[in-house]
This record gives C-alpha cells, structure tokens and sequence, in this order.
C-alpha cells in the first residue's frame, strides 16, 4: 500500500480533451497505488477498460497503459502534485491531448471543471515523447 497522499487507492475522477470533440471525455476511474506500480480499471464514453504503469513517489512522474476492452490502446504520461495527476495521454503517435484526473472525493475540482468555459490548467513538467510504455494487447 502506498503512503503518500498523492497516490491514494480508490475511486478518481478526470478527464481528457480530444481535439475533434468540443467536451471533456469524463473518466471514472478505480486505481491502485503500490510498490510503483498503477492497476486498476474504468469507463469512459468509449467503454471500459483497464490500467497498467508505474509512478515514481520522488518525482511524481507517472505513466500508465489504458486497455479498451476488445479495443485500442492509449498511453498516458503525467505528473502527481495536489490536484491529483496532470498530464498527455497518446494514441499510436498520431492523437494526443491532455488529461487530469483526481481523487473522487475531490469536489472542489469536479465543481471547478463542470464550467464548460474552463481550459484545462497546463501540466507542470515538459513530458517525453514517444511514451515509453510496454505495448499489451487482450
């Protein structure tokens, strides 16, 4: 189990933005923090899927594999501060966009981000590309 408060085992909340859709794809999500490594699963407007990655407790940098179900895959890349994890998430090179997620019990930053007129905050590390993340398939 971990101890630091900006990985807590349990439900989060967040989203992602695509270029091509206007509104905030919202994620809920079940995630497990231990020994650095990330499990867990969740839905999405595409359906559900799971979770495999690793963070890093000294930096915060975490990265994580998001399996659909049947489907494709997306890597995510970001960084843990108080609000949660903040970051880019990509699909084979050719989409990308930004994310955040969050503990659930976190209001304050679901009300903040249920005023449509709201950007996304920008993340607070300059993010590698390619992501370095073992490729799964089911």
């Amino acid at each position: 189990m971990e101890f630091d408060r900006r990985f807590p085992t349990g439900e989060w909340t967040g989203f992602y933005i695509e270029a091509h859709n206007p509104r905030r794809g919202w994620m809920h999500l079940y995630l497990q923090f231990a020994d650095q490594q990330i499990r867990g699963e969740g839905t999405d407007y595409v359906g559900p899927w799971h979770v495999t990655g690793t963070y890093d407790s000294d930096t915060g940098i975490c990265q994580w594999l998001k399996q659909y179900i049947g489907q494709h895959q997306v890597q995510y890349q970001g960084q843990a501060g108080d609000n949660g994890i903040q970051g880019e998430w990509e699909i084979g090179g050719w989409f990308t966009g930004p994310f955040h997620i969050w503990p659930r019990d976190r209001q304050d930053l679901q009300q903040l981000y249920l005023q449509d007129d709201l950007q996304l905050p920008a993340p607070s590390i300059q993010l590698q590309t390619p992501l370095d993340m073992p490729h799964q398939t089911t």
